[in-house]
């Protein structure tokens, strides 16, 4: 098996235990009381984007481009589940003490999503890729962990772990504030060289999450940025 929700018995599984989450929140879905009313006001919402861009400079026989394509690699520690249920721990276990874990094991190649070398030349896979970033996806405040291993080696590629917001920065540091940073690997100063991963390359996802209370609706997916080499 790929993950663990079937075998851990999780009850977004089947329709018959699942308890909330994703699927009660499609497009118009009201959830509400049949004797409460439908409040019909409508939100208008604006969002500002600033994009920051550098100037393309194409390879010569020379010199390498200025720029590489970055190709997207997707996989769920919940294996396709989309989410799943953070069950409770027993009654007076000690917070502490309150971890819920998945796992999921997959190959590099089942990340591969399909591309056309003739729109986009650089889509030419060969040995695999340069892994250049690597984002879980882990809901605070009940994420502790999310981790990426090398199956293989048993090489840890990235742990992501919750930092609190203490109140001394003007930014990002808000009190309460939970930043989840990503992975990154590059060429610039004070980043690892890019993490090579073959096509046939085993990888373990782990996810943690405290339990003392239940979640539903959570999820463990990764987001990677690769180079194909």
């Amino acid at each position: 098996p790929t993950a663990d929700l079937i075998q851990q018995n999780n009850p977004t599984c089947k329709i018959q235990t699942y308890v909330g989450g994703l699927s009660c929140c499609h497009h118009k879905n009201i959830l509400l009381d049949a004797d409460q009313p439908v409040d019909t006001r409508e939100d208008e919402v604006y969002l500002k984007f600033r994009f920051y861009y550098q100037p393309y400079t194409p390879a010569t026989s020379t010199t390498p481009a200025s720029h590489l394509n970055l190709h997207r690699f997707y996989f769920q520690t919940e294996a396709w589940s989309e989410e799943y249920d953070i069950t409770q721990c027993a009654p007076g276990t000690p917070p502490s003490q309150c971890i819920h874990e998945i796992t999921a094991r997959w190959q590099v190649k089942s990340m591969m999503i399909d591309c056309d070398s003739k729109t986009d030349p650089t889509c030419v896979p060969k040995k695999g890729i340069n892994l250049i970033y690597a984002g879980g996806h882990c809901h605070a405040p009940a994420c502790l962990s999310i981790e990426l291993y090398n199956a293989d080696t048993g090489n840890l590629l990235c742990r992501q772990v919750p930092i609190i917001g203490k109140g001394v920065e003007p930014k990002f540091d808000e009190e309460g504030y939970i930043a989840i940073p990503p992975c990154l690997w590059g060429y610039d100063s004070g980043l690892f060289p890019p993490v090579l991963l073959g096509w046939e390359t085993n990888l373990l996802s782990v996810k943690r999450a405290n339990n003392t209370y239940y979640h539903y609706g959570d999820m463990a997916s990764w987001q990677m940025r690769g180079i194909f080499v």
